[in-house]
């Protein structure tokens, strides 16, 4: 079964602002109630919960999946997380239709900044397309914490990728036409989940047959990544660092309660920690350029000890990958440097894994999305016909 002969649709998920998901949830058909599904099967991750038809004006059909996955603090408890699932109209191929595990970038900390709340913003949708039309499912994880109550935990990679992996389990149980060959990939915060996900997977969901991972713009607090963040080079000016560090503490203030942001940030920016608690991406980036805050006057002395554990868990999971990944930079990225992706993929490289990295010359960080298609479609179309795509590393 090759790429290039799964059938093709037209499709892609309907817009859904915040106004009509009650209406959404309240007059949609749902095949379950509640948890009433898991009253018959022991209680365990990448089991499906409840299953809901979202109206689109678009060719295709649209799904909310709710699902259970693990709790990345604590591996003896379950959380609650919510997806995408998207499918190409169509009869599928034999096995079923392919899957694109997608992880969305930074959206946001609150329950309403999911985007199966929010719904589906431009650029994703121009990206999504074309995935439907060469005929493979999506599934696309909200993360825990975003959907469904609970708390997020920004950049965790284990999370993301336990919530990666688990979508696409509860997505094959409950949809038949679905198969279990997936395809990892995301955008920014996202490209940290596929990565996770695909270090994760042999041992954490070894029934999905994974064939590779796209991460585009992928994040890498190394060590260096971690004082770039901290000791950005103008720390002086506004730089991409305010909104992600004041959104880490906020996350780790939900998760740890003994965290102390007083220890971490000033009384100016302390206001704004809070708001990112509350407010989505979108809203609270350009409310954080507007403070006037820069990392300079926002971080007390000794920040980086008390803002450690979330700094530990953006660390993935292994970098030693059994399978080919591709990596896509914008050389004018601001938020996740070309210089960061390209020790990325050094590291990625010295552990064994096979990397093909594509840089765009004129892309920014968002930019990248829309750039990559091209390349990304022609990578999975050559690991779908079991082939190795070209690779960047080199031999010594």
């Amino acid at each position: 079964m090759t790429f290039n002969r799964f059938r093709k649709t037209l499709g892609v998920a309907a817009l859904l602002g915040l106004s009509s998901y009650a209406a959404l949830l309240s007059g949609c058909a749902s095949q379950d109630d509640g948890d009433s599904y898991s009253l018959s099967a022991p209680v365990a991750a990448g089991q499906a919960i409840q299953i809901d038809h979202m109206i689109s004006h678009m060719p295709g059909q649209a799904w909310r999946l709710t699902y259970r996955s693990s709790d990345a603090r604590n591996p003896k408890q379950l959380v609650r997380v919510s997806a995408e699932v998207l499918i190409p109209r169509g009869t599928p191929p034999a096995g079923g239709w392919p899957v694109l595990a997608w992880g969305h970038g930074e959206s946001g900390l609150h329950l309403t900044c999911a985007p199966s709340v929010m719904g589906l913003g431009t650029v994703q949708e121009h990206f999504y397309a074309p995935w439907l039309q060469q005929g493979f499912a999506i599934v696309a994880t909200d993360y825990p914490g975003l959907g469904e109550p609970g708390d997020a935990l920004l950049l965790n990679a284990r999370s993301e990728g336990m919530s990666m992996l688990d979508s696409v389990r509860a997505a094959h149980a409950r949809f038949p036409a679905i198969s279990l060959t997936t395809v990892l990939s995301g955008h920014s915060q996202g490209a940290q989940a596929a990565l996770a996900a695909s270090a994760m997977a042999a041992t954490y969901a070894p029934q999905l047959h994974i064939v590779g991972t796209v991460a585009i713009a992928p994040p890498y607090l190394d060590a260096q990544g971690v004082q770039d963040l901290l000791h950005p080079r103008n720390p002086h000016s506004f730089s991409p660092a305010v909104p992600e560090l004041l959104s880490l503490g906020a996350s780790l203030s939900q998760a740890d309660p003994s965290f102390d942001p007083n220890a971490v940030f000033t009384t100016r920016a302390l206001a704004l920690m809070h708001d990112a608690a509350t407010t989505c991406s979108s809203d609270f980036f350009p409310v954080a350029h507007r403070s006037g805050l820069t990392p300079a006057t926002m971080l007390r002395p000794g920040a980086e000890a008390v803002l450690a554990p979330a700094l530990k868990w953006a660390e993935y999971p292994s970098l030693s990958l059994s399978t080919p990944v591709m990596i896509a930079t914008g050389a004018q990225d601001l938020h996740s440097s070309p210089s960061e992706q390209q020790r990325l993929v050094s590291a990625l490289c010295a552990a064994g894994t096979p990397v093909t990295h594509h840089t765009y010359g004129g892309a920014s960080h968002n930019g990248t999305l829309s750039s990559v298609t091209t390349d990304a479609h022609s990578f999975v179309r050559t690991l779908m016909a079991g082939q190795t795509p070209p690779g960047s590393c080199t031999t010594r």
